[in-house]
């Protein structure tokens, strides 16, 4: 191994700015993904579910990069999202991570964590429960955007507030029910 490979790897350690840095450049580039990095995005949300999504490909006889390509030519939000949930194990969660890193502007990531502090916000326009379907996660992703719109942020850094702000709300109550005991 020589300097050149460790300072790849020193980037890679920060899966999450690999992804939303070179990643999504390389997307908007070539309008598909490599299956590294498919599988990269895939690992990053759902370390546990890459063998269901290989399986799936292969059930489909789709390579990731066919996969990509096909959601990039899909003509509207919905239809990509579609495209993806057609492979047995993307559901919501993983789709929305493959189509956040590719389109950053017009999806977010679909994260409990996220979802209960926007239900804990009251935020307007969020669909009533956990979306379950493309057209629920597309407007789960318009009530995203005004958010992060009116608080100045893009719609990554706002899921990274919502995620912490649960991650530290659970924190809080670990803390106080052990204060009780």
């Amino acid at each position: 191994m020589d300097i050149a490979e460790l300072s790849r790897l020193v980037e890679l350690y920060d899966l999450e700015r690999y992804l939303f840095g070179m990643v999504s450049t390389k997307f908007a580039q070539a309008q598909t993904l490599t299956p590294y990095d498919f599988f990269a995005i895939v690992a990053w949300k759902s370390n546990r579910s890459k063998t269901k999504v290989k399986d799936g490909l292969a059930a489909a006889r789709k390579s990731a990069s066919e996969l990509m390509r096909d959601v990039s030519q899909a003509e509207t939000l919905e239809a990509k999202v579609d495209t993806l949930l057609h492979i047995r194990g993307i559901g919501l969660p993983i789709a929305s991570a493959i189509l956040a890193v590719c389109y950053p502007r017009e999806f977010t990531l679909l994260d409990i964590r996220a979802w209960t502090t926007l239900k804990e916000m009251s935020v307007e326009s969020l669909p009533q429960r956990y979306p379950q379907n493309s057209k629920e996660y597309l407007r789960y992703c318009q009530a995203c955007s005004m958010l992060a719109n009116q608080a100045g942020l893009s719609l990554r850094e706002l899921d990274r507030a919502l995620w912490a702000k649960n991650w530290e709300d659970n924190l809080h109550a670990l803390i106080i029910r052990r204060a009780k005991h």
